[in-house]
């Protein structure tokens, strides 16, 4: 198998961990066959040898269902995990022997205020000390307004679905050009994908392209991860609500980084190399 990571999926396990939050209640049963077990099966379907899991919020700060996923992928999956702000040290500890490297901050729903919280320069200063990364799912007009406390903070970003722009807006919009600077002098780290959450016309996203393009030219593809954002729940969270009419799976999002991307060794690094040295995975053990 030739190695690949799809750095944005989540592990749902309803049957076993009961939700937490309230969004939960917008997944439905048949949306989640996609516990612990069926996971990594579902992966190597798509080609893909490695995951780094992303805790989603309907379980809050209970990550048992992604560490779980972890514990059963055999070295093949990392994980961002939710915390309190008030984590501890101890817990950080905790976390990273589990096979988790960071942690996710959503200011998309009740945490918009988080970087006003009193609690978030400590909480950041622990990310650092502990070398965890702080993955940002942020509308890009958010951007502009976080980027120089996490400066200050001196944390490791990854910046998650594109930077989130609202695409009929244009590549020029103010926020999304803050993550571009971002990128261009820092060493953060963009996710591309997520075409479902960003697209308005579905098909290969070519809606989305020239987004994609910009940030791989402002990151670098040394900066570039990709993800799926699989199994695709939710496609109306955002700032533009959006009628979804078209079929979403792994087949088209795939299929969209396939054409925002030609370049074979643009790819391998976006999807292996990168990943790789940023995230530890290694292809030892891999069946051929």
């Amino acid at each position: 198998m030739t190695p690949a990571v799809d750095t944005h999926l989540h592990a749902h396990w309803p049957q076993r961990y009961a939700y937490s939050q309230p969004t939960g209640s917008r997944i439905r049963p048949e949306d989640v066959a996609i516990s612990a077990d069926g996971l990594f099966p579902a992966l190597t379907a798509q080609g893909f040898s490695h995951a780094l899991i992303i805790q989603p919020g309907a379980y809050g700060n209970d990550n048992s269902a992604m560490l779980e996923a972890i514990a059963r992928s055999e070295g093949r999956a990392k994980g961002i995990a939710n915390m309190s702000l008030s984590a501890g040290d101890e817990e950080f500890v905790t976390l990273k022997r589990q096979g988790v490297v960071g942690v996710r901050l959503s200011l998309v729903h009740s945490l918009t205020g988080i970087f006003d919280h009193p609690e978030i320069e400590t909480f950041l200063s622990r990310c650092r000390r502990h070398d965890f990364f702080v993955e940002i799912f942020a509308p890009a007009a958010t951007w502009p307004q976080i980027i120089p406390q996490l400066r200050k903070a001196e944390v490791k970003i990854i910046v998650e679905h594109v930077g989130y722009p609202i695409v009929p807006d244009g590549v020029q919009q103010p926020g999304f050009q803050a993550v571009l600077e971002l990128g261009r002098s820092s060493d953060a780290v963009i996710k591309l994908g997520s075409g479902f959450r960003l697209g308005q016309t579905g098909g290969k996203y070519a809606d989305v392209k020239p987004f994609v393009l910009a940030a791989v030219e402002a990151f670098g593809p040394e900066k570039c991860i990709w993800g799926s954002d699989w199994p695709f729940l939710s496609p109306q969270v955002g700032s533009v609500k959006r009628e979804v009419t078209w079929k979403i799976d792994y087949a088209s999002e795939f299929g969209g980084f396939q054409d925002w991307i030609t370049d074979a060794a643009t790819r391998r690094s976006i999807l292996w190399d990168t990943p790789a040295r940023l995230f530890g995975f290694s292809e030892v053990g891999l069946k051929s």
